[in-house]
């Protein structure tokens, strides 16, 4: 009897161990409804959770990044990165996007001013335009071509005031328009694709229009404003004229005879 009931104790303990050992190789616990889950470090750092679709492909990733910050990553059906929420390397938010390549498409969120911003960028990565928080909290608009060169700018001067600036296809400046470092009043300028001042239209500092157009080399060589009397506005109209090197050589002011 005792023979039996040892044998019967065997055969049971056999068939549990292999039930057990064939649950736990599916790994699969089917559909699960809970009111939350808390995901904590383990072995290796943070906690994290993940997804896959059906081809083995990892379509989420929500947890823990190297840095300890919180991120979320949305990847699409053949594994790429196409978005990506989290913190920037300096602690603030930020969300970027990418294409079917994994290039970055967008940017939005804190930049290196410490304010807000939008970016985008081509299918070669190239920087395609800027919008946002630039030095002294001012905001600008940035226009890039092609291959990453901003050609047009529109933003705030250091007095508050606004201008805008275009620039040729190497990034220099071409024309621009606004108020000046003095704030003396709006102008418009253009420079020669040497970077050389070639006109200036605007207001004096005496608050008169002026119109002056320099050479190739950016020297001024004609004049045409108001009239000044050692020194002194009078506010007649008087054109002058310069030789190539910036001296004086003719003038007519609108005084008459």
């Amino acid at each position: 009897m005792r023979q039996y009931f040892t044998g019967f104790f065997t055969a049971v303990c056999i068939t549990s161990s292999i039930f057990i050992l064939t649950g736990s190789k599916n790994k699969n616990l089917g559909d699960i409804t809970v009111s939350s889950i808390t995901v904590v470090p383990g072995k290796y750092g943070g906690g994290f959770i993940q997804t896959f679709n059906d081809n083995g492909m990892e379509t989420t990733y929500i947890g823990t990044a190297e840095d300890g910050v919180g991120i979320v990553g949305v990847h699409n059906s053949v594994g790429k990165q196409i978005a990506y929420l989290g913190a920037g390397n300096q602690g603030s938010g930020l969300l970027k996007t990418y294409n079917k390549h994994g290039v970055t498409t967008a940017y939005l969120g804190s930049g290196g001013q410490s304010g807000g911003s939008l970016q985008t960028y081509n299918q070669d990565g190239n920087q395609t335009s800027y919008t946002g928080t630039a030095e002294n909290g001012v905001g600008v608009i940035g226009v890039h071509n092609s291959s990453g060169k901003q050609i047009a700018y529109i933003g705030a001067s250091k007095l508050g005031a606004g201008f805008i600036r275009t620039n040729n296809s190497e990034g220099m400046m071409s024309c621009y328009l606004g108020s000046g470092k003095d704030n003396r009043g709006g102008h418009l300028q253009t420079y020669n694709m040497n970077g050389y001042l070639t006109s200036y239209l605007g207001s004096s500092r005496d608050k008169s229009g002026i119109l002056s157009l320099n050479n190739e080399l950016g020297v001024k060589v004609s004049t045409i404003g108001s009239l000044y009397d050692n020194l002194k506005y009078k506010g007649d109209g008087v054109i002058m004229l310069y030789n190539k090197n910036g001296e004086f050589g003719w003038s007519k002011d609108g005084i008459g005879d």
